[in-house]
Order: structure tokens, then sequence, then C-alpha cells
């Protein structure tokens, strides 16, 4: 099964032995920075200038690789459940359930 990456950087455009990555939050923004410290990568740090303020964190592409791995180790740990709690799931199979027992219903009814 193909591992699914999370892609928050690129080339920076005036110097390209750089990558930025760039976050909308601080929380994650904070959390990637604490780990380039923990882990001796070397980074610079700003904002945006557009509307949307992202939090940019600039990392020389000699520190590439274990970079993507700590900005994955940040996705996973501020990711959401897809459905929420338990209760939400449970909604949708209930409701799928529904809607699937109405169609076989519907269907053999007609025949």
């Amino acid at each position: 099964m193909a591992e699914i990456e999370y892609k928050n950087f690129e080339t920076h455009h005036k110097q390209r032995s750089f990558v930025v990555f760039y976050f909308y939050a601080k929380d994650p923004a904070d959390y990637f920075e604490a780990l380039l410290i923990e882990n001796d990568i070397p980074y610079e740090r700003g904002t945006g200038k557009d509307l949307l303020r992202r939090h940019l964190i600039g990392i020389h592409k000699s520190h590439l690789a274990k970079a993507e791995e700590l900005n994955n180790e940040t996705g996973n740990f501020f990711r959401k459940p897809f459905l929420g709690n338990r209760q939400t799931k449970n909604g949708v199979l209930i409701f799928t359930l529904v809607v699937l027992i109405l169609a076989l219903v519907g269907f053999f009814l007609k025949n």
C-alpha cells in the first residue's frame, strides 16, 4: 500500500538550495521548529507576506530527508480522526445500513 505524504513545502523562489516549509497555524509550526532544534537542523523562520499569514521555515536541501520525516511527524501529531468521535462513526454506519436496506426493499418490491 502506498504511503500518503503531506507536502507542505516548496523550493525557495530565490535561493534554490533552500526548501521552505509552510504552516497555516502557529502550533504545528512551533512543533516542527522544536523538532528541528532537537535534531540539530539549522533553519530560518519567518511569516508570509500574503493574506494567509503562513508560518514559513526555511531549511537547506542537505537536511531535506530528515526534515521531511519531521514534517510528517508534525502532520501526524496534529491530525484529527476522519469521522471524529465514536458517535459520528456509528451514525454514519447506521445511516448507510438504512439506505442499503431501503434500496434492497425497493429493488425486490419492484420485481
